[in-house]
């Protein structure tokens, strides 16, 4: 066991000996060791720089693809906005179309306005005319407008046809002896049945005029009189069988002359 000991004494102080040898030797290596180290520890940097570029060079791609996918989007924007205006340039060109069509047309046409009607002149109306009468048969005929009518009675002895032509232009005969009732200026016009001219009948012949409540304001009806123009003397004269009726709105007289009559005040 000593022994052990001893050999184990004598070992330790041989290596505490040799020690100082061995370190420059080792240090000689270090630094080898250290570049080695060192390169390999930069190379994850390497990679990683190279990551980083792929990601800047990846990135920068993406940048450019949207680049241009904005562009791509700018332009078809753009391509839509001049589809746009072209659509606008044809509205408008349709609407400039239009309003030649329209009211351009009207200005071209050098209307200025609204052009008054030219006034229209009523007709005078048509002459009402009976067939032939038949002796002892009552026979009536009445103006176009109803207002003047003539009854022929059965003590008519030959057959005769009447016209009655109403209304007639004031300007064509003599001014009437006083107002006027309701512009009644008419016409009475005799007729063998072969279309010879009556100008006294054979017979008396009643003759009516009948007026509105407005053509009498202002009047007295008690003094309406129904007068013939004497176209001998160019003179009205009233007629020497007649009646009023003021309630009726009504004027009678019995005749055997033709020829023009009015309805007037007294």
């Amino acid at each position: 066991m000593s022994r052990l000991r001893a050999l184990l004494i004598s070992l330790t102080i041989l290596a505490m000996a040799v020690a100082p040898l061995l370190v420059p030797t080792l240090t000689a290596g270090g630094p080898s060791s250290s570049r080695a180290y060192a390169a390999t520890a930069g190379a994850p940097v390497s990679q990683d720089n190279d990551d980083e570029d792929n990601d800047d060079d990846d990135d920068e791609d993406n940048d450019d693809s949207d680049n241009d996918d904005a562009d791509n989007d700018d332009d078809g924007d753009n391509q839509d906005d001049d589809d746009n205006q072209d659509d606008d340039d044809n509205d408008d060109s349709d609407n400039d179309d239009g309003d030649d069509n329209g009211n351009g047309n009207a200005n071209d046409n050098g209307d200025d306005g609204d052009v008054a009607p030219a006034p229209v002149t009523a007709a005078p109306a048509a002459p009402s005319a009976s067939a032939c009468t038949t002796p002892g048969q009552e026979t009536a005929v009445s103006s176009a407008d109803g207002r003047v009518s003539a009854r022929v009675f059965s003590s008519m002895t030959q057959s005769i046809k009447l016209t009655i032509a109403s209304p007639i232009d004031p300007a064509s005969v003599p001014p009437a002896p006083g107002a006027v009732v309701g512009g009644q200026l008419f016409q009475i016009v005799a007729q063998t049945c072969d279309g010879a001219p009556i100008a006294a009948l054979p017979a008396e012949i009643n003759v009516g005029v009948s007026y509105s409540d407005a053509d009498a304001a202002g009047l007295n009806e008690s003094n309406f009189t129904l007068s013939r123009l004497d176209t001998s003397a160019n003179q009205w004269r009233a007629t020497p069988k007649q009646a009023a009726d003021p309630a009726g709105n009504f004027t009678s007289a019995t005749i055997t002359e033709m020829g023009y009559y009015v309805l007037h005040q007294r």
